[in-house]
């Protein structure tokens, strides 16, 4: 039973292990190529005895981690006590854990295991989750979440006075992600560049281990041989990133389903990895639909939940993708089995004339810049810069097609493009500020921006609408306004 103390899976000092090895990758790396050549037996004794006794320190850190930690429920609380020479103990109520999320990696699917991440509301460190329970088994995990569950619906019906039956849960599939929209996705992703930042990073971190005079001379020789080929080279690097980028977002998102538990979103995704995320609606700050410039023709949107809660060490996962790929006319007619009080489709209010150039230039001008010294001491090669500034003045004039606004009692829905076209969808109620800002020249002709703050996470999410006339801007203040601002806060 969970109320007495339990301790981890020993599969959990494995992980420990892992971990520990991947946070010290560089000076195990660093002491490695200090050994010489290993192959050959050439052996350096120290260098080789350090790194086998920082090894054993790793995994002897790992094993000690498990056995001194242990979990177990008590008094509506969940007591974690860890630590060896210093003792620590955290108690979590109840009430405070917003949700549990559950992952399955390589080391749990064997031993039918998940890691349990415990988000809370006010957590104390906002970079990372409140607690984490490495490895637990499958049915432990679902015996927790009963748990709190009970705990947290029997203090609703205690502090609200609701029905018993009003609690209960009952989890209901509200959408399924087919294979064929995850593969159109990874292709449209154009998760490529993330691949090679990967690969760049690892690389700046080992070139002071590296003979990095012979490797210069050598590629100076091989570049020799042509443009042509240094060329196909880069081309054949950038296919193998996007399709190792393919791969990793079909892993990623296989079997992406969403589900209405009560008062929660809870979505399911993950092949080699599993990962379950409940997202409480009450934490739910509004919407934002992301169209590129690939899918926005193809009449494919992704839309983002913008979450008040958890932590922050998942990065831009806890701006949740409720749908990552779904053709834009759906889009209402699923969000409403999940959130039915988001309006989406809207009569919009765009930018005046006179702001198109802005937009033209706003997005184009360090282009033009670039063009005159790029065309002189690259010509004639350089000459081509100028069909970049032309490509981004026609992102400009996107841009500002595709600006907009609409407002209505309790809802301000804002469109607007940089490279990627996004839409926020956002209830008053719900808007931490909003704020205008016009520059002398805009002055001029009376236009102004609006940026809308909604909270997220441990920053904000922001909506921007430039260039917009001023009697526009001017009456979404007055509707941002509240009249009583105790009494709109606190339904926060």
């Amino acid at each position: 039973m969970m109320y007495e103390p339990k301790r981890l899976h020993p599969v959990s000092a494995v992980i420990n292990f892992v971990k520990g090895l991947k946070d010290s990758a560089l000076p195990i790396i660093a002491l490695i190529f200090l050994n010489g050549n290993i192959f050959s037996g050439e052996v350096e004794w120290i260098p080789l005895l350090i790194t086998v006794g920082f090894l054993l320190l790793v995994l002897g850190g790992g094993i000690i981690r498990w056995l001194r930690f242990t979990y177990r429920v008590e008094q509506g609380e969940l007591r974690i006590e860890h630590g060896l020479i210093l003792r620590k103990k955290r108690y979590i109520p109840f009430h405070r854990i917003q949700s549990l999320d559950f992952s399955e990696g390589i080391f749990h699917r064997p031993f039918n295991l998940v890691k349990v991440s415990i988000e809370t509301a006010g957590s104390s460190d906002l970079q990372k989750a409140e607690a984490e329970l490495t490895a637990i088994k499958r049915e432990d995990a679902d015996e927790l979440e009963t748990i709190i569950s009970r705990e947290k619906n029997k203090r609703t019906i205690e502090e609200e006075g609701m029905e018993e039956d009003r609690v209960v849960s009952s989890r209901e599939k509200v959408y399924e992600m087919k294979m064929r929209d995850i593969v159109v996705m990874a292709i449209t992703s154009g998760g490529a560049g993330v691949v090679l930042s990967g690969v760049g990073v690892f690389a700046s971190q080992i070139t002071e281990v590296l003979p990095l005079g012979t490797i210069y001379d050598e590629f100076l020789a091989w570049l020799r041989i042509g443009v042509l080929v240094v060329a196909f080279a880069a081309f054949v690097i950038l296919l193998i990133a996007y399709g190792i980028s393919i791969l990793l977002t079909i892993f990623r998102y296989a079997n992406f389903s969403v589900f209405l538990d009560a008062d929660d979103l809870v979505i399911t995704r993950g092949w080699l990895e599993k990962k379950q995320m409940t997202i409480p609606l009450n934490r739910i700050q509004g919407l934002r639909i992301d169209e590129n410039l690939i899918r926005q023709p193809l009449g494919y949107a992704s839309v983002t939940l913008v979450s008040a809660g958890g932590a922050m060490q998942q990065g831009a996962e806890h701006q949740l993708r409720l749908l990552p790929l779904i053709k834009k006319k759906e889009i209402e007619k699923v969000l409403h089995q999940m959130i039915s009080d988001y309006e989406l489709d809207v009569e919009w209010n765009r930018p005046p004339t006179r702001s198109k150039r802005r937009y033209m230039l706003r997005h184009s001008w360090f282009a033009w810049v670039a063009v005159i010294p790029l065309s002189i001491y690259l010509f004639p090669y350089g000459l081509l810069a100028i069909i970049a500034a032309l490509a981004f003045t026609g992102i400009g004039f996107l841009a500002y097609k595709d600006a907009g606004w609409n407002l209505s009692d309790q809802q301000l829905t804002l469109k607007s493009r940089f490279i990627n076209k996004q839409t926020f969808v956002m209830k008053r109620k719900r808007i931490q500020s909003s704020a205008v800002t016009q520059t002398i020249l805009q002055k001029r002709v009376d236009l102004e921006s609006i940026r809308v703050t909604l909270k997220s996470g441990v920053g904000g999410a922001v909506a921007r609408c430039l260039y917009l006339d001023q009697q526009d801007t001017r009456q979404m203040m007055d509707w941002y306004r509240p009249n009583d601002t105790v009494e709109k806060r606190s339904d926060l």
